[in-house]
């Protein structure tokens, strides 16, 4: 366990943004329709959200729920220099007052929209809704408020996620990336032990999901298509006209793991691989790129990304604050 670089605050935050911003264009795409497309990671698509006539069309390198909660957390970390459920709530809640959530999950809608209607932030969420990502695509920030702090984890990264999202394997999904996060900041990172690690943080809760865990070191050695292949099967797996991973907690979190340790060292590559796995891209992108930003720091991500996702600047400024809040 070791405390971050400022940098790698910064970039695991940035790192979240751009892959959400680089993958929010083709979310629900399948693996075949993204194939044939070049330069994924070569700078921002249009976005459009919604159907018509109600269509919403947004600003080059917009990013979406996945990273304004991951933003949202950091700012309550950074206001309360505590994790507070409470004050994470009210961030979440103002995001859905103003009206600028984009693409917002149907179990964090269920649940903010409780939250505004008065219900407690204990409340809010109900225990048997989906098991879906919302949790573990946002809980970044847990992991690197946390990364020299392992016994306090598992418990922040529940609070976080509560919120909104009570299903077991939502939970855990949200604490397998926020341990992920927290073990990357090491200066280097071991496949077999990097995956123990975040096993070992929800096994005796979930055993198969950490067996699944552990079974990324045997994926990565299978040919791509076999491995997402498998990956897939773990949360039935297929979208509508093609293969893609579904926003389901489980595969979502073991593609983006997959697509860290296949490029540990190299952002790019990492959100290269994730933006062609096909499905709920854009989450998987946002994990994976706030793991590797983690693991590689803020030079890492090309800086023409880094300038040209929205709100860069504010970003930065929230990582470097998060940072001398924590260990400054």
């Amino acid at each position: 366990m070791s405390e971050p670089r400022q940098d790698q605050v910064t970039g695991a935050l940035i790192g979240c943004a751009v892959g959400d911003a680089l993958g929010a264009p083709i979310e629900g795409w399948s693996r075949e329709r993204i194939a044939p497309l070049d330069g994924l990671t070569a700078g921002y698509r249009p976005l459009v959200h919604g159907r018509a006539p109600n269509q919403k069309r947004y600003p080059l390198g917009q990013y979406t729920d996945d990273t304004q909660l991951t933003l949202a957390i950091a700012r309550s970390l950074v206001a309360q220099g505590r994790v507070d459920g409470a004050a994470i709530a009210r961030e979440f809640a103002a995001l859905w007052e103003s009206g600028e959530i984009v693409g917002a999950g149907p179990v964090a809608d269920r649940a903010v929209r409780r939250l505004i209607a008065g219900a407690h932030w204990q409340e809010a969420a109900i225990a048997d809704d989906l098991a879906l990502n919302g949790a573990a695509m946002r809980i970044a920030a847990i992991g690197l408020w946390d990364c020299d702090d392992r016994a306090s984890l598992a418990d922040d990264a529940t609070v976080a996620s509560i919120v909104t999202h009570k299903h077991p394997l939502a939970i855990d999904a949200a604490i397998a990336v926020a341990t992920a996060v927290a073990g990357a900041v090491a200066n280097t990172v071991d496949t077999a032990s990097f995956l123990h690690g975040v096993a070992q943080a929800i096994e005796t809760r979930s055993p198969e999901f950490g067996e699944h865990i552990r079974q990324v070191r045997a994926w990565l050695e299978l040919p791509e298509d076999d491995a997402l292949q498998a990956i897939a099967s773990t949360g039935g797996g297929r979208i509508r006209d093609g293969f893609g991973i579904p926003a389901l907690a489980e595969p979502t979190v073991l593609a983006a793991l997959y697509a860290f340790l296949k490029s540990p060292t190299d952002y790019t590559a990492t959100i290269d691989i994730t933006l062609r796995i096909g499905g709920d891209v854009d989450t998987i992108a946002a994990i994976a790129g706030a793991i590797s930003g983690a693991h590689n720091g803020l030079a890492a991500i090309p800086t023409d990304l880094v300038k040209g996702v929205k709100d860069s600047g504010e970003i930065l400024d929230l990582g470097r604050r998060l940072f001398d809040t924590r260990f400054g």
